[in-house]
């Protein structure tokens, strides 16, 4: 059986654009249970596998959280799907409030099982060399957002497109930010010394800052200094959690 994946650029960033409500999806499943991802099941098998690959990469990471599974996520991800478009959307199909999620997709001419969609999308570790990017000019961006350190939750949909499958995951919070590896190299759990399970940290940083220079803001101003917090909530409100890069 033929199986192809749709490529994702490596360009993803965090919009602060309108709220944006994702639609409710039927809690029934247009395809077989093996994909549906309304199954508990399936949600582990996908997370599960996010999980090995994250814990597992090379060199190690001080600073990649464990990644969770997200049902808010997972509507907008098979909202995505049941469109059967095959490509990537407008970056306002993918918000989650005001934040803009990641996004793999995996096309196939036949059914195929989430490990292999996953699996599909690693591979291309291949391809990849620390922390500058693509050796060979070959597509990283579905394997830098599988292992990206801060995608903390995902949520995954699929669809049957005529004869095709269409598989989507969106992650929260977004990977793939140009000009950033994804993830620092050392130590496994060095960031988080007192909140790491298995080579994963566990204390994410539920805020993100506006700007890039935050450190810098913070280590000049204080966050005493007025709207510093508004500003910079990561930086002031997460001491001892995996920040999310703010751009």
């Amino acid at each position: 059986m033929f199986v192809w994946s749709v490529c994702l650029l490596a360009l993803m960033q965090v919009c602060m654009l309108a709220p944006a409500t994702l639609a409710q999806v039927s809690s029934s499943c247009s395809v077989v249970t093996d994909i549906c991802t309304n199954v508990t099941s399936v949600q582990d098998e996908i997370v599960n596998l996010h999980n090995v690959f994250r814990r597992g990469v090379s060199p190690s990471a001080t600073n990649m959280l464990k990644m969770n599974w997200s049902r808010e996520a997972a509507v907008s991800a098979q909202n995505w799907a049941n469109t059967c478009s095959m490509v990537h959307g407008d970056p306002s199909t993918r918000m989650l409030g005001t934040y803009q999620m990641g996004e793999n997709l995996f096309k196939s001419t036949g059914m195929v099982k989430w490990t292999s969609v996953v699996t599909a999308w690693h591979n291309e570790v291949a391809n990849y060399v620390y922390p500058t990017g693509s050796a060979n000019t070959q597509p990283i961006g579905h394997y830098t957002q599988v292992v990206w350190y801060s995608s903390y939750s995902v949520g995954c949909g699929a669809a049957k497109c005529g004869s095709n499958y269409f598989y989507v995951c969106h992650y929260y919070r977004a990977g793939n930010f140009k000009g950033v590896a994804p993830y620092t190299q050392g130590q496994s759990c060095a960031a988080c010394p007192g909140a790491c399970d298995d080579k994963l940290c566990t204390n994410p940083c539920p805020h993100v800052n506006k700007y890039s220079n935050c450190a810098s803001l913070v280590a000049a101003l204080k966050c005493t200094y007025p709207r510093m917090t508004d500003w910079c909530p990561a930086s002031c409100l997460c001491s001892g959690k995996i920040i999310p890069v703010g751009k």
